[in-house]
């Protein structure tokens, strides 16, 4: 009996291993559906080299959010719902974004526009496309979120709400999997 039993919890450990896996993978093609429709637009931003690219790939990543359906009413929380982390919120957010892109435009326009020496404002320049990398990418402290951190939730809620608790699962997961090994071992008998 002690056997039977110990072989029923070593089954459940392999059926649990195989969710976990499955869970992971299933987590992977997600997230990389949500980077394909939202998010690569602003590690795109990220890494142009021009005010005018910039702003185009963070308009097209605001334009995604739309299109996927995220409205000002969404929230990146279940729980808890409170304005800084609403997505009426995070569209402000970005439109401060735009805002910046527009403002480093307008003075490239005009400083590269007097035939000042270009030698000595491109430092300048560079440094404000710096600080625009920045904030798009929040790295305002070493630690990078992304400024569409509220539209991930979001997402990850209206279409895939157990994936929002992938992290959750998991934990649950690995302490069955903890549990069951241990019963099975315990249950063992060797004759």
């Amino acid at each position: 009996m002690n056997n039977l039993i110990s072989m029923f919890c070593w089954f459940i450990v392999f059926v649990l291993i195989v969710s976990a896996i499955v869970l992971g993978v299933a987590s992977y093609i997600i997230d990389y559906q949500y980077e394909k429709k939202i998010g690569s637009y602003f590690d795109n931003a990220i890494d142009m080299n021009t005010p005018d690219k910039m702003l185009q790939q963070v308009e097209l990543g605001k334009q995604a959010m739309i299109d996927e359906g995220l409205t000002k009413e969404d929230y990146g929380v279940i729980f808890f719902k409170k304005p800084s982390n609403s997505m009426d919120f995070q569209f402000s957010h970005i439109d401060s974004i735009i805002e910046r892109i527009k403002a480093v435009q307008d003075w490239k326009d005009k400083s590269y526009g007097n035939n000042t020496q270009s030698e000595t404002m491109g430092d300048v320049y560079e440094q404000k496309m710096t600080n625009l990398r920045k904030f798009i990418a929040e790295d305002l402290n070493g630690l990078s979120i992304r400024s569409d951190w509220i539209a991930k939730d979001s997402w990850y809620i209206k279409n895939y709400i157990l994936f929002y608790f992938s992290f959750e699962v998991s934990l649950v997961l690995l302490a069955l999997i903890i549990l069951f090994g241990l019963i099975g071992g315990a249950t063992w008998v060797d004759y």
